[in-house]
């Protein structure tokens, strides 16, 4: 299987950029766990979840960007599903907005401690949730094993009229990236895996730019992808 770094260097290529030895300045980054592989990605997540139970990533701010956005852009919001919540904020914040139900994922048990969270591994598809959601949101494309598989996943659960929205900042690019975080890209990169992954089955509709977060210290980029349904016609 091509790693998510080789084909970042032959598409990236294409553009005359070179991702060099230094991890902290490649576009794209994909953690190796060796012969452990999978398990060991599991078995550091769930390490890792528990470690952070306190810590929220997620904010009102950014999360009302994206609440005010569903609200203009689709005309009956019906539920969403938030993927990688920890301890369930994110959830509770966009169901307190949008007046609808919304369901998290984590992949460790202590999602059993938290409302409305599932414990999940989000690469997986679950065929009750397919084609169910108005909007899926996530701040955790960082912690993918699978990068490309966690997002067909991910846009597989929307509505026809559904939204993806993938929070973004330097710190979910390679310079913060290992094997906690395995996967990296520079929010450059980002629109361009999205076409390449994409094709066929989703695509870029939207990037928001919300003010900083957390006093200024994040830079944020939140992109917002939409399922293809039907033929679609060449750009």
């Amino acid at each position: 299987m091509q790693t998510v770094v080789s084909m970042a260097n032959q598409l990236l290529g294409r553009f005359g950029l070179t991702l060099t030895s230094a991890k902290n300045l490649q576009m794209v980054y994909q953690h190796d766990y060796g012969s452990a592989g999978y398990e060991r990605y599991k078995n550091v997540q769930i390490q890792h979840n528990k470690r952070k139970i306190e810590k929220v990533w997620s904010d009102k701010p950014t999360l009302t960007v994206v609440a005010e956005y569903l609200r203009s852009h689709v005309p009956t919001i019906i539920g969403g599903l938030c993927h990688g919540t920890r301890r369930g904020y994110e959830q509770a914040e966009l169901s307190a907005q949008l007046g609808c139900a919304v369901l998290g994922t984590e992949i460790s048990d202590t999602a059993n401690d938290f409302p409305n969270t599932v414990q999940w591994d989000f690469h997986e598809s679950k065929p009750e949730w397919t084609g169910q959601f108005s909007f899926v949101y996530s701040n955790s494309l960082d912690q993918a094993f699978d990068p490309k598989r966690a997002l067909a996943a991910w846009t597989d659960q929307l509505r026809p009229d559904g939204l993806l929205f993938i929070e973004h900042s330097m710190s979910h690019s390679s310079s913060g990236a290992g094997e906690m975080d395995p996967f990296g890209a520079h929010p450059m990169a980002m629109p361009y895996l999205l076409f390449e992954w994409g094709r066929g089955k989703y695509r870029l509709v939207d990037i928001l730019h919300p003010s900083e977060k957390k006093g200024g210290k994040f830079e944020l980029w939140i992109f917002v992808v939409a399922r293809l349904t039907g033929v679609q016609e060449p750009i």
